[in-house]
């Protein structure tokens, strides 16, 4: 089953769109290029989100933001990339010999791939698992929280277009297929859910099993005295 999988990881689909994004990359102005380049680089191994996520815990307000950015860099590193990017062994565009050539933006680079050139497989995209997990749980938190949307509404606007950007920036850097972009944005919305839920409820959790605990401690105590 696996095998005949990976039979259509090179597709024409895949290809066509990256073919398109590598020519639309190529005729972009020098300044263009530099500014996607380096924005697509902030999502290298969660740096952006561990460094965001780190200054939000000091603010009580952003603390569960803070969280779930945290989460979203584990579940990217944990599922993402260490089970299903093993799982599915995709190679990247610029490592399928039969679709580089075509790729203009790298041979009118000396064949060099713009960027950090990742040495990871391709599907699904992590950068953009990290930003759609983010995404996912920064919506919840808007939905459920309605005493809070005004807060809530701006800064779940600026991680759509973030995530967004992103996506389209790993497709313009030859570093992903539009498919790694959109399991990846699927998959890490999914677990954006969920992490919204275990930064509600597992404080919730804690406290309850606490309290249980030291009610049955004190109980015996008190028959221990008696």
């Amino acid at each position: 089953m696996l095998t005949n999988l990976l039979t259509i990881w090179s597709n024409p689909f895949d290809n066509a769109i990256e073919i398109a994004f590598s020519k639309f990359f190529d005729i972009l102005p020098d300044f263009f290029k530099e500014f996607i380049i380096a924005f697509t680089n902030l999502g290298d191994k969660g740096i952006f989100f561990i460094v965001l996520g780190i200054f939000l815990l000091f603010m009580k307000k952003t603390r569960k933001l803070g969280f779930i950015c945290l989460i979203g860099v584990i579940l990217t590193l944990v599922i993402n990339d260490l089970i299903l990017k093993n799982i599915f062994d995709r190679a990247r565009p610029f490592e399928d010999p039969n679709l580089v050539g075509s790729l203009v933006s790298i041979t009118n680079n000396g064949g060099e791939v713009p960027g950090i050139k990742p040495d990871s497989n391709s599907f699904p995209s992590g950068h953009t698992f990290t930003s759609f997990t983010v995404i996912g749980g920064v919506s919840f938190m808007y939905i459920f929280n309605k005493e809070e949307r005004k807060f809530y509404l701006p800064v779940m606007i600026f991680f759509i277009i973030f995530g967004i950007l992103m996506a389209f920036s790993r497709v313009l850097v030859s570093h992903h297929y539009f498919t790694d972009v959109l399991a990846g944005a699927i998959l890490g919305y999914g677990f954006g859910i969920s992490s919204y839920y275990i930064v509600t409820y597992s404080p919730k959790l804690y406290y309850l099993v606490k309290e249980k605990y030291f009610s049955k401690n004190k109980e015996k105590e008190s028959n221990d005295n008696n």
